[in-house]
């Protein structure tokens, strides 16, 4: 017979807290990542002269901006594998 009856002082339906997409965006871990990030390609964009790697035997010519994208790029990947395999262990 009371299944159909709101909770005495709410008229609105209550809606769980931080499942919107800003309350997930708005922690200090993605914060902190987005301006890692955005410091990263600034480097990048700011260093773009030619530049000579030893990759154990052979050697390569790439614009540096080149070279540091593709680390950056490596370390996110083992980053967001590493985390991975941590959250799975949980």
């Amino acid at each position: 017979m009371t299944a159909n009856i709101p909770p005495i002082g709410s008229s609105e339906p209550e809606r769980k807290r931080g499942s919107g997409l800003v309350e997930k965006l708005a922690t200090p871990k993605v914060i902190i990542g987005a301006l890692i990030s955005i410091a990263a390609l600034w480097f990048i964009i700011a260093n773009n002269s030619q530049v000579r790697i030893h990759l154990w035997i052979p050697w390569v010519s790439a614009r540096l901006w080149l070279v540091l994208l593709l680390t950056f790029v490596a370390g996110a990947l083992v980053g967001f594998l590493t985390g991975r395999r941590r959250a799975k262990r949980k």
